[in-house]
């Protein structure tokens, strides 16, 4: 979870659903399930995860990410796997350690934090390219509106 836009985290049965705002895109990390072959996994935008809970920790594993699409802004080959360790830190705070893997296109894994703040009062909206929700600060800084 590479959160650049609001997030909305739902549990259900056999399953952890990541909807991100922008272009309502839906990540789904699929529970205690063994992981597949990567060569039997058709490549997507998020590609294929699955994870277990380990105590208070959702531990997810990626595999299958289209080569195209630039996780992290880093590219890779279809060799690479992405380990999340997820955690609340505190009740306002998600933290996700996120190690990359791929021996095709890095020496050794690379591991880093990524922190989310909830939200409480916020609703995910509808997001497209049309809603102009990006602008220009005074100081030509690109922005984000979030109500």
């Amino acid at each position: 979870m590479n959160a650049m836009f609001p997030l909305e985290i739902l549990q259900s049965r056999g399953q952890v659903t990541v909807i991100e705002e922008a272009f309502t895109q839906v990540r789904r990390i699929l529970l205690d399930r063994p992981q597949k072959k990567i060569d039997d996994v058709e490549p997507g935008f998020y590609g294929y995860s699955v994870g277990k809970w380990e105590g208070d920790t959702l531990v997810a594993e990626t595999i299958g990410v289209k080569d195209s699409v630039r996780y992290n802004n880093m590219p890779h080959s279809n060799q690479m796997r992405i380990r999340e360790r997820i955690t609340l830190k505190s009740p306002d705070i998600l933290w996700n350690e996120i190690t990359i893997d791929d021996p095709v296109t890095l020496d050794k894994p690379w591991t880093y934090v990524v922190a989310l703040k909830r939200m409480p009062d916020y609703i995910l909206l509808e997001y497209v390219c049309e809603d102009n929700r990006e602008y220009a600060d005074e100081k030509g800084l690109q922005k984000i509106r979030i109500p």
